[in-house]
C-alpha cells in the first residue's frame, strides 16, 4: 500500500478495577497498514484543484539546458476502502501547459511548441490521465493516457493524511516516447548535433483530496470566547491570590519588629 509518513497515536490501556492499583500501562504496536486503518476514513475524496500542483522538467542533452514549468490539474478521486486507498484517477488539461524559467517570449515560443504534434499535440488530445490499477507496498501501479496511449507506469507516493483530507506527493520519472513523443530524440533520429532532447522526463505531484462526505467539526465562537474568559478569571485569581500573599507576609515583618 501506499507508504505513509505520519505520526502514529498509541492509545494506552489502563484498567481501574475497584479498589485496586492502576495495571501497567500496556503499549500497542501498529504496522503502516494498522494505521492507514485507522487514520484514513473510507469514501471518495475529490480533488481540490486550487490546492493542488503539476509540475514537469525536460532537458536537452548536448548542451545540458533545462526547462520546467506546470501544467493544471482538471479534476481527480481517490477511493478509500477497508481505510485503504484502492483507487484513483488524476486528469491534467494538456492546454494548460506552461513554462516558468523563461521570459515571456521564450515561454510562448517553448509553450506552444509543446503543446503542436511535435510533442503532445493538445488540439487532437487535450487531456492526459493516469488512474489505478492496484498497489503493492510503497508502489503505485495505474495506466497513463498521453495521447491517446496507454502505458503502464509505477512510483513510489507519499501520503499525509488528517482527517477529511488526503495529501499526495510522488514524482514520476517517464520515457515520452513511450507515448509517441519522439520530437528531438536520438533513439529514432540521428545527426540532431546539440538539438537532442532527452527521453525522460519528470512529473511531480502535489495533490490535495477532500471527502466531502466526512462530518465537519466547527468549533463554536461562544465556546472560544468562554475558554478565554474562564482563562482570564483564572488569571486573575491567582494575581491576587499572589497579592495578598505579599501583604500577609509583610504585617508579619512588622509585628516581628
Amino acid at each position: 500500500m501506499f507508504k505513509h509518513l505520519f505520526p502514529v497515536l498509541l492509545f494506552p490501556l489502563i484498567l481501574l478495577g475497584a479498589g485496586c492499583a492502576p495495571e501497567p500501562v500496556v503499549e500497542v504496536e501498529t504496522t503502516e497498514e494498522e494505521e492507514a486503518a485507522v487514520l484514513l476514513l473510507d469514501g471518495t475524496y475529490d480533488l481540490v484543484v486550487e490546492e493542488s500542483v503539476v509540475t514537469w522538467e525536460g532537458s536537452k542533452v548536448v548542451v545540458e539546458t533545462t526547462h520546467n514549468g506546470t501544467v493544471n490539474a482538471d479534476s481527480g478521486r481517490l477511493t478509500v476502502e477497508g481505510g485503504e486507498v484502492t483507487g484513483g484517477t488524476v486528469t491534467v488539461d494538456m492546454a494548460t501547459i506552461k513554462s516558468l524559467d523563461l521570459d515571456e517570449a521564450g515561454g510562448a515560443k517553448l509553450d506552444g511548441h509543446l503543446k503542436s504534434a511535435d510533442f503532445f499535440g493538445v488540439a487532437t488530445h487535450p487531456a492526459a490521465t493516469f488512474t489505478i490499477t492496484s498497489v503493492d507496498g510503497s508502489a503505485v501501479t495505474g495506466t497513463m493516457t498521453i495521447k491517446g496511449i496507454d502505458r503502464e507506469v509505477s512510483f513510489d507516493a507519499d501520503i499525509e493524511a488528517e482527517g477529511a483530507e488526503i495529501g499526495l506527493e510522488a514524482t514520476l520519472e517517464l520515457d515520452r516516447t513511450l507515448w509517441d513523443v519522439r520530437y528531438g530524440s536520438d533513439t529514432f533520429f540521428d545527426e540532431l548535433g546539440d538539438a537532442v532532447i532527452s527521453d525522460t522526463f519528470t512529473i511531480g505531484l502535489d495533490l490535495e483530496f477532500l471527502n466531502p462526505d466526512a462530518p465537519v467539526v466547527v468549533e463554536e465562537a461562544g465556546d472560544a470566547e468562554g475558554e478565554e474568559d474562564a482563562e482570564e478569571v483564572e488569571a486573575e485569581g491567582d494575581a491576587m491570590e499572589a497579592g495578598e500573599g505579599e501583604e500577609m507576609a509583610e504585617e508579619g515583618t512588622e509585628l516581628a519588629e
